[in-house]
């Protein structure tokens, strides 16, 4: 049982699958490595003959991993005069793109009965805001019913129509760096008052902004499609192997 919990603490500090992405250690698990680590060391773990035939399982489960990725690439074609032709069919669904915007957001949300209230406080703010005697940032910080405005400061990062409220989206484009700080805006139970910081005109993604994904794509296709016949062959081999260590019928028969 104490095996088994190494192991998959290990696991958790140490990619068990090889050429997983580097994880994200934390501190304790980090500290708890480490402390093994020691105790191992100090009782001679490091010279043990469990180790040693685990090591050697392990490099060769990974020398057989690198030559099987190798095979899946052999032969592998250049894939860029295919990757054009499907970024020219692609190109008007997958590669538009759409009128992206960015404000902040200064949020109030209200219940039944006390809108005109939200709406007031966001009207005061605003010209506070106008007057330059208040900075917006500093009026998310201190006003917004936002639960996670200290992380985001009132920041929306980009979005395009239909990734907000229509009312939201429609208000957000018509700010602009001239008129940069929108009306009250209601909507359902929330007021809002927005700040343009950004927008970006619809655009067409060009084809050497989406070369790598197309090819890696392309890449990615041509090893499945590998992996199937390097491993049928596999199997061919392994069958021819146990047929040819059968005994013959009479033999067997006997």
């Amino acid at each position: 049982m104490l095996r088994k919990y190494l192991a998959a603490l290990l696991c958790a500090i140490i990619p068990c699958v090889s050429g997983a992405a580097e994880p994200t250690v934390s501190p304790e698990t980090l500290f708890i490595r480490d402390t093994l680590l020691q105790k191992g060391l100090a009782l001679g773990l490091d010279k043990s003959p469990e180790l040693e035939k685990q090591v050697a399982a392990f490099r060769e489960e990974q020398i057989a991993r690198l030559a099987l990725n190798a095979a899946l690439e052999e032969g592998m074609p250049d894939f860029t005069a295919r990757a054009e032709e499907l970024y020219q069919v692609r190109k008007e669904k997958q590669y538009q793109l759409p009128l992206r915007l960015r404000v902040r957001v200064l949020e109030s949300s209200f219940t039944s009965g006390t809108e005109a209230a939200a709406r007031s406080q966001l009207e005061n703010l605003r010209s506070q805001i106008l007057a330059g005697k208040l900075d917006f940032k500093a009026a998310v910080l201190a006003h917004s019913s936002d639960p996670e405005r200290k992380l985001t400061e009132g920041d929306s990062q980009w979005f395009s129509a239909g990734q907000k409220s229509d009312v939201l989206y429609a208000a957000a484009e018509q700010l602009t760096p001239e008129k940069p700080f929108s009306d009250i805006v209601m909507d359902e139970n929330r007021a809002y008052l927005l700040h343009y910081l950004d927008r970006k005109a619809p655009e067409v993604r060009s084809f050497d902004e989406v070369k790598a994904e197309i090819i890696s794509e392309l890449q990615q296709a041509y090893r499945d499609t590998q992996r199937k016949v390097v491993m049928e062959k596999f199997r061919t081999q392994f069958q021819q192997q146990l047929d040819k260590a059968a005994p013959p019928p009479q033999a067997a028969a006997m």
